[in-house]
């Protein structure tokens, strides 16, 4: 089944993979229809698709746009951002991340910082460390404040 998301992708002025540049009122048009269509969301923003990691700027763009229960599916993709912070959106991430409610962005740093741990990926964690520091979210703010400790092994 084609949705309109796919045929607005598959147009060069929609084309979210390999244009850096992409006119700032057709990545708002791609967000309502990411919106209401009942489509797997990850799947488009599969990091892998993009031709450099400057086209990832492009779906958080789209993710500003999107109405809540949709966009809440791409929390765990923008978290994934966060494992360098020399990369060119880290700053626009943590941006993304101020539309979200609190209690879901912890939510699922909770769970991010598990898997960073288990990974041993300290660069992840110094990501995650920097975003909560920036989004004022402190260990009060944890359901599991054991959790939080996982910030202390983070790369100085």
């Amino acid at each position: 089944m084609t949705t309109e998301v796919d045929k607005l992708l598959k147009l060069h002025e929609y084309d979210i993979y390999n244009n850096e540049s992409i006119n700032p009122d057709k990545l708002c048009q791609l967000g309502k229809c990411f919106s209401k269509e009942n489509i797997d969301i990850l799947k488009y923003f599969s990091y892998n698709k993009f031709s450099t990691k400057f086209c990832w700027l492009n779906p958080i763009l789209i993710i500003y746009e999107m109405r809540y229960p949709q966009k809440l599916k791409c929390l765990s993709w923008l978290f994934g951002l966060l494992q360098d912070v020399n990369w060119p959106v880290y700053q626009e991430v943590i941006h993304a991340l101020m539309s979200f409610d609190k209690r879901d962005v912890v939510s699922v740093m909770e769970k991010c910082l598990q898997e960073a741990k288990s990974h041993g990926d300290v660069m992840w964690i110094s990501g995650m460390y920097m975003a909560a520091q920036e989004l004022i979210i402190g260990s009060c703010d944890f359901q599991n404040k054991e959790i939080y400790q996982i910030f202390y092994t983070r790369d100085l």
